[in-house]
């Protein structure tokens, strides 16, 4: 589906209740403008330990990060739970596989893998309640082999969280443009919150727009629960690192 197909199907039925993942499309045009990539394979290179060939990214999406890491590894595997968004990913890559999964439920050694390093890039908001969490770091741990690192970044729960905050970001390309709009707002002391977005797409060529609103219900983690929770489960050296823009989990088995 392009995304003039998208503008097509909102307006087919404007008033239904979607998600910004039902759109791959949408979502690949969006993240792939928004997000520094390089910064993503950096990250990974600067924590992996040494003689990495086997990587593992949880909640790969559409497959950015495997598309940029994929020759340089003898093995990588990327992993969701959204079947549409690995059809996509399926068109981009090349070396690297892809495999639907829920990453709270599964781990690499239910398929009898092991890997050097495992990453989660942002996708920690996902996970809402505590069981979920630990769940995940269980099955970060069983994916990988002794010595074997875990890197992914979040934006921790503090009193620098902006509750009620607003905020408008525009990708676009020589046909189409995105303006996302939207505000947050904080839901318990816990640090879950409730995003609502307008999204804006514009298909220049055919002088067409649709809007579409989406809720997202996430949550912004404490750092130190999160460390105890890694620790729990076993990894033997766990840090939090904090450093000018999300704060990034580094962890050790």
């Amino acid at each position: 589906m392009s995304l003039s197909s998208v503008i097509e199907d909102i307006h087919e039925n404007p008033h239904r209740q979607r998600s910004f993942y039902e759109y791959p499309e949408l979502y690949d045009f969006y993240h792939s403008r928004i997000l520094n990539q390089d910064l993503q394979v950096n990250l990974l290179k600067q924590f992996e330990p040494d003689r990495t060939s086997r990587v593992l990214e949880l909640g790969c999406g559409t497959g950015p990060l495997l598309t940029r890491i994929e020759d340089e590894y003898d093995a990588v595997l990327g992993v969701d739970n959204n079947e549409a968004m690995l059809e996509l990913a399926r068109e981009k890559v090349q070396e690297a596989d892809v495999l639907e999964a829920d990453f709270t439920e599964w781990s690499a050694a239910d398929e009898g893998l092991v890997f050097d390093a495992a990453v989660l890039m942002g996708g920690l908001l996902h996970l809402t309640d505590d069981r979920s969490i630990e769940s995940f770091a269980e099955n970060v741990y069983r994916s990988l082999r002794d010595g074997g690192t875990f890197i992914t970044f979040f934006q921790p729960f503090d009193k620098s969280v902006d509750n009620g905050s607003k905020e408008v970001q525009t990708v676009e390309s020589e046909r189409f443009s995105l303006d996302r709009h939207s505000i947050s707002a904080l839901t318990s002391t816990e640090g879950h919150y409730t995003t609502t977005y307008l999204f804006v797409i514009r298909d220049n060529d055919r002088d067409t727009e649709a809007r579409m609103g989406t809720v997202f219900h996430g949550r912004f983690h404490d750092p130190d629960a999160l460390e105890s929770t890694f620790t729990e489960v076993g990894f033997a050296d766990v840090e939090i690192v904090e450093r000018d823009g999300p704060t990034i989990l580094h962890a050790v088995k």
